[in-house]
């Protein structure tokens, strides 16, 4: 803009005319999570396509009881996804805008309160303590003014701002000085007139909105994999589908008798409770996860923290617990008199303006009576803290105190050249260990009515020593890095802080190597390629931008990496888009909890670890449902397929094929997700992107339950065509056995990587299900309503013998083909 900034601030036709052609002053919401949107990616999974064309096929064939239960699978599932991802969303909820919504602004030569988004270019805005910046700009005023800039870099630390008043000069000049605000940022002391120079989306905030919403988000593992099956599954039914028609016609069934069979067979084959199932299994992970202190957002998100293999952690207040403490001194002599001085210093040298002197405080309290002190030795006069002079003196009646930099104070002290020498040795060795210094220094003064000091006076002061801070190491994050490294999880810390510091609590942590620390300007003249090779050796990056941790992440994304992201600033957002999971703390800007998968509730490293554990036990859970219900529609699709090929009657009715698949599996089905974790996951390396659910273990059990169930069902049927059976009660006997398997392989479905382990009692969940399932087969033989329905008969008790038996054969069947590939895998 041309226009030059005066005073009196813009005229009202002025601002109307830049309102225009900027817009308003607001950052546009990334792409959030509404109600509608959480409804309809409920229907987003192929195995619900699946499941609706199989509604579809069977409204047209006229089959409407099968439409009904198939069309209701789909219904309890969409309703199950929905109410959970809602409920994590309500607990997501948060002010969308950075913006305050009012601020102070001079216009038509007058000082007004204004709604925020009405901001313009060239408008007058007055800051204050604890003001939110409302746009970007330069100051033109200020007094003492520092800010919190923690929002965009990543880093809590006050950031002194000094005013450039040029009132004559252009606005686009301006903008190329030094002394800029920018929007979202918190006025923490001072006050301040800034001048705006950019509004909305062209702030340093909306830019890095749009970056966000310009990432495309991928596809989870989960949604890959189940992708995979649904398709295969497609395939398949498909397949036999068209494989009975053709053998049906050949063997002489009417083409009508034959489709309508064809048809029922594919159904049948359709898991109708497996989607349920899975969207039952991600809920209760995500309970679980809760209960850990983390909140997941989105459903899918929860499996796939268990393919995680790097974790991308921010240094301060995750691994650290994100506040300064005084963990020691170092006095100028060893006598009593020095120490309580120093600790009067604390006190009294001290304007409680940032963490340090928040610090300062908490300690010296602990060892001297504050509100005594300070009664005794009121302020009369200070020069306060500035980034140029890098120190505080407050003046009391007798004497001035003196804090700051250690460097800065011990030059004003009446020290030899040689102690000057070694203080300075102290300090760069305590420096290289991480530590934060104070010096402190005081002079008695005779005249104890002075009211004001000078700075020429600040010197020949007796020296009194240093305190040293740090941001101690959390409780319990070495231990959750010792698990990462047994789960074959390599852990990357990306940090804005200073190397030395961070190479300091690497150390504590037992990860610090120099060779594998970067810093952001080596990072900077990196090529991508480059990054590529060396980003998998690296374990720190440090003063990194937030344009370089998308590259870090987009790197390690190349190499084959799942990769976690933590985060909290508007900084880390494109990062965390980025990321296979992001993950905040619950404190993050609004920006960063809108873009990410994972909210932690306690700002705890360990809580990841615990989160990535429970998503390896979801994908173990998953598998073992999968096993569960394909193996049961396996063996309904070979037994109907083979009843067929040789001419025999149906082994089962419509109706009973739908009791199994929707009742009697359903409850084991679900309480399989109650199991107990395996203890050995966190053992295991972390599982490829590409890893499949149904692995060849998978197969080869769903095999050999599929094959050798009906090869023992086929015989009861020859039996009842040979005149040895009623048939009625042959089929009868089939469907009690299908319902008596189905109890015992879900035994074997309880762990696959232990066989001929039960442990019933761990799981009081599935010993409710098999009762209900029971009592379901029971009613289904014994009730006569149910009886009609289901065209079954009454089974004598002797019976009953058999059926066990074959159950338990199953069982040991599918035992021993586990212990196969458990010796298997030892053997590796």
């Amino acid at each position: 803009m041309d226009e030059k900034i005066t005073a009196s601030g813009l005229s009202s036709s002025q601002a109307a005319q830049r309102l225009e052609k900027f817009g308003f002053n607001e950052i546009k919401p990334t792409k959030g999570f509404s109600s509608l949107k959480i409804f309809f990616n409920q229907f987003k999974s192929p195995l619900i396509y699946v499941l609706v064309l199989a509604g579809i096929v069977t409204l047209l064939i006229e089959h409407f009881t099968d439409s009904m239960v198939i069309f209701a699978a789909v219904v309890i599932n969409t309703i199950l996804g929905f109410y959970q991802e809602q409920k994590s969303q309500k607990s997501m909820v948060a002010l969308r805008s950075l913006l305050t919504p009012v601020a102070k602004v001079i216009r038509d030569n007058r000082q007004q309160m204004m709604a925020a988004k009405e901001l313009v270019p060239g408008d007058l805005v007055v800051l204050t303590i604890g003001v939110r910046v409302p746009a970007d700009g330069i100051l033109i005023e200020s007094t003492d003014l520092t800010v919190d800039e923690a929002i965009l870099t990543g880093e809590s630390k006050p950031v002194d701002k000094k005013a450039k008043p040029n009132l004559s000069a252009t606005e686009s000049a301006l903008e190329k000085q030094p002394g800029l605000v920018f929007a979202g940022t918190t006025v923490l002391t001072g006050i301040g007139k800034m001048v705006i120079t950019k509004t909305g989306m062209s702030t340093r905030l909306g830019k890095m909105g749009k970056i966000v919403m310009s990432l495309v988000e991928e596809k989870t593992p989960l949604q890959i994999q189940i992708g995979k099956i649904a398709q295969n599954l497609a395939l398949v039914i498909a397949a036999i589908a068209i494989l009975l028609f053709l053998l049906g016609k050949l063997v002489g069934y009417e083409t009508l008798q034959i489709f309508t069979t064809s048809v029922a067979v594919a159904v049948a084959a359709v898991p109708e409770g497996l989607v349920v199932t899975l969207t039952v299994v991600l809920s209760l992970g995500m309970q679980r996860i809760l209960k850990r202190k983390a909140l997941v957002r989105q459903l899918l998100a929860t499996e796939t923290l268990g393919s995680v293999s790097v974790i991308c952690a921010d240094k301060t207040g995750t691994l650290t617990e994100g506040k300064m403490k005084v963990i020691g001194f170092k006095t100028a002599d060893e006598t009593t008199q020095t120490k309580n001085r120093l600790i009067e210093a604390a006190v009294l040298c001290n304007d409680l303006r940032d963490p340090l002197e928040l610090a300062m405080m908490a300690w010296a309290q602990r060892l001297m009576n504050k509100e005594k002190l300070l009664k005794a030795h009121p302020r009369l006069d200070e020069i306060p803290f500035n980034p140029q002079d890098k120190y505080i003196a407050t003046l009391h009646p007798g004497i001035i105190f003196l804090s700051g930099a250690p460097e800065i104070i011990l030059k004003k002290s009446k020290m030899t050249s040689s102690q000057i020498k070694s203080w300075q040795k102290k300090f760069e060795e305590y420096g290289q260990r991480g530590y934060r210094l104070v010096g402190f220094a005081y002079k008695n003064i005779r005249n104890q009515t002075k009211s004001k000091i000078q700075k020429a006076e600040l010197n020949h002061f007796q020296w009194l020593g240093i305190l040293l801070y740090e941001d101690p190491v959390r409780e319990g994050v070495k231990a959750a890095l010792k698990q990462c490294q047994l789960a074959g999880i390599k852990v990357k810390v990306i940090t804005g802080d200073y190397l030395s510091t961070s190479l300091s609590v690497l150390r504590k942590l037992g990860l610090d190597d120099h060779q594998q620390a970067l810093e952001g300007q080596a990072l900077q003249k990196m090529s991508f390629e480059d990054l590529k090779k060396k980003v998998g050796e690296i374990v720190l990056f440090a003063r990194t931008t937030p344009e370089q941790k998308l590259k870090i992440v987009q790197a390690l994304k190349e190499q084959g990496e799942v990769v976690a992201m933590m985060g909290d600033g508007v900084n880390d957002a494109p990062a965390l888009k980025q990321a296979d999971i992001g993950i905040v703390v619950k404190t993050a800007s609004d920006l960063s909890r809108e873009t990410a998968e994972m909210v932690l509730l306690d700002s705890d490293f360990a809580t990841i670890v615990h989160a990535v554990e429970e998503g390896r036990s979801i994908f173990e859970t998953i598998k073992k449902v999968t096993l569960y219900l394909l193996s049961h529609s396996f063996i309904e699709i070979i037994l109907i397929s083979g009843s067929l090929l040789f001419r025999l009657p149906l082994p089962l009715t419509a109706a009973q094929i739908l009791w199994i698949n929707l009742f009697q599996d359903s409850f084991p089905a679900m309480a399989l997700a109650f199991e107990p974790q395996e203890k050995d996951l966190m053992r295991q390396k972390p599982r490829s992107r590409q890893a499949p659910i149904i692995d060849l273990q998978i197969k080869t059990l769903l095999l050999l339950v599929a094959f050798l169930s009906p090869a023992f069902l086929t015989i009861l049927l020859v039996a009842s065509l040979k005149g040895l059976l009623p048939f009625h009660f042959s089929q009868t006997l089939v469907f009690a056995t299908l319902g008596v398997i189905s109890m015992f392989v879900v035994l074997a479905c309880r762990s696959l990587k232990r066989a001929f382990r039960y442990d019933l009692f761990k799981n009081p969940s599935l010993i409710g299900a098999l009762g209900i399932s029971l009592i379901l087969l029971l009613m289904a033989i014994y009730w006569p309503p149910l009886q009609v329905l289901l065209k079954t008969q009454s089974l004598p008790l002797k019976e009953w013998a058999w059926i066990v038996l074959f159950g338990f054969l199953n069982l040991l069947a599918v035992e021993l083909m586990k212990l196969f590939f458990i010796l298997k895998r030892r053997s590796l």
